[in-house]
């Protein structure tokens, strides 16, 4: 009987990824992963003890790769504005990429553990790190006037994650014109937020000119 070659556990990631990509998350099984990977399931159990330790590892490796994404937009941008938006346009380009990923959301199927909720807690962090960044940023540059970075980092996220969870509890069939629609209307509210954030300084300078 023919051994099997060794495999990597990289080479499980991107493997379960394709799939991931194409079925979801929850119509993809282990075996179909190992049967196109040529090997038996006991081979992918010597790395992932389950299909919930594989989707989060998954999940970590394309979240790092837009983390960097986000940030490379952040990184070439001249205005707050720009930069916020250049967030929000990252975010879409990854949508499209991992239009299944991105739209179905499997914790029903990884239940409700730690490792989850820690995996979850890390990447809002990290996503709102550089949110801060880029309100820091527009203080030191005099475009807006000082404001609690962490905050406004913070209450921009969570409208900005209301507004995709909204979209997942009202299309159970993802939607590609939807998730487009969706990206539009968080640029719309990113220039509110900005504009608010202007204004305040304006109206904060004008009072202290009139002091």
């Amino acid at each position: 009987m023919k051994s099997e070659v060794p495999v990597k556990e990289e080479l499980i990631i991107e493997a379960a990824l394709r799939r991931f990509a194409h079925f979801g998350f929850n119509k993809t099984t282990f075996s179909e992963i190992a049967k196109d990977m040529g090997i038996s399931q006991q081979s992918m159990y010597y790395y992932f003890s389950d299909k919930k330790s594989l989707i989060i590892k998954v999940a970590a490796n394309v979240m790092a790769s837009l983390i960097a994404a986000m940030q490379e937009r952040v990184d070439a941008c001249n205005s707050l504005l720009d930069r916020l938006r250049g967030i929000i346009e990252a975010k879409e380009a990854f949508f499209e990429k991992y239009f299944m990923l991105a739209t179905e959301t499997p914790n029903e199927k990884l239940g409700d553990t730690d490792e989850l909720h820690c995996f979850i807690k890390q990447m809002q962090s990290e996503q709102q790190a550089i949110f801060i960044a880029a309100f820091e940023k527009a203080i030191s540059e005099g475009e807006i006037g000082q404001i609690d970075a962490t905050k406004k980092a913070a209450l921009l996220l969570n409208a900005l994650n209301a507004m995709q969870d909204n979209y997942r509890k009202t299309h159970i069939i993802p939607d590609h014109q939807a998730i487009r629609d969706l990206f539009e209307e968080q640029k719309e509210l990113i220039r509110i937020f900005v504009f608010g954030l202007k204004y305040q300084a304006d109206l904060t300078g004008f009072k202290n000119g009139k002091d």
